[in-house]
């Protein structure tokens, strides 16, 4: 019995030592914390079946937000254990130990509900970051976030990765002919499209002015290029109304699937070769780049 006892001291001692030393370490530095955790950047997705239904949570960031409190709490309650249990009388009363469990249900508590406040808040402003405000669509910051991940994932899994990229054709003309208000309205349109039809592959941005792109994680370069066909076939047989009126839009889309030694500078670039090749063909259409072939007239069985 005593043997037990003593092993008991032992190992309540090691654990109140080591909480101890994780409070103090989240104390001191978080990002040593976040580190020494060994979160590695991952990225949590909860919400529904599709890609589109799914929120996104930087567990890092989580963990820089919240390390202080974490660690005051661990190395507050570690400490104040370790006190009553050297320092404390040898039979404590009902009173006293209800008293214990009750500042410790008081303090997880506290330290719960500013977590999920704290969640919340990260989540709505990482929202806020991200999104395109006049489509709703990502914007380039997520677009490169994505795209960063996307080709380190390739690199690890060997998973195949394609990129589209596409413009409105003559985009201008209906900015300069029918107003502003019109040339948002056809920016809206293209990005419900869009969304519509990438978001159970992939993800979708807007990246500025008429220029959309999508990244299609475990597409290969025949299914991206059919992604990219029904997209443009959708766009093209959408009409626009506006004010009264009907306008007809079309696109051009360059299509690239990730190779070994891409990154995201290079992928880019055989994008844009394949989207300039489908307008000098004569726009509304998509062209696909197979490096090291120049681009082609994009297949879709």
């Amino acid at each position: 019995m005593d043997t037990l006892v003593e092993i008991w001291n032992i190992t309540f001692t090691a654990l109140l030592a080591i909480s101890g030393a994780v409070g103090v370490l989240a104390i001191s530095s978080t990002r040593l914390f976040a580190f020494v955790a060994s979160y590695g950047n991952q990225t949590l997705y909860h919400g529904g079946e599709t890609h589109a239904d799914k929120h996104s949570f930087d567990i890092d960031k989580y963990v820089l937000a919240h390390g202080r409190l974490f660690g005051v709490i661990v190395a507050g309650l570690s400490g104040y254990l370790w006190i009553i249990s050297k320092h404390g009388p040898d039979v404590y009363s009902r009173s006293f130990l209800m008293t214990i469990l009750s500042v410790s249900l008081v303090m997880g508590i506290v330290a719960l509900r500013h977590i999920v406040w704290q969640k919340h808040e990260i989540e709505s402003n990482l929202a806020e970051a991200h999104a395109d405000p006049l489509t709703g669509l990502g914007n380039r910051r997520l677009f490169d976030l994505e795209m960063s991940r996307a080709l380190t994932q390739r690199q690890r899994q060997g998973a195949p990765l394609c990129l589209l990229i596409m413009d409105i054709d003559y985009f201008k003309t209906f900015n300069n002919e029918f107003g502003h208000l019109l040339g948002d309205a056809v920016l809206k349109e293209v990005a419900d499209i869009t969304n519509e039809i990438v978001s159970y592959r992939g993800t979708a941005a807007r990246i500025g002015g008429d220029e959309f792109v999508a990244l299609l994680p475990d597409s290969t370069l025949d299914e991206a290029s059919c992604i990219a066909e029904k997209l443009r076939v959708a766009i093209d047989t959408t009409p626009l109304r506006y004010d009264g009126k009907e306008h007809s839009l079309t696109v051009c889309i360059g299509v690239a699937e990730a190779q070994v030694d891409d990154d995201a500078s290079s992928l880019l670039k055989r994008g844009d070769s394949a989207l300039y090749a489908a307008k000098d063909a004569g726009r509304n259409c998509s062209y696909r780049h197979g490096s090291p072939e120049p681009a082609v007239l994009t297949p879709c069985k």
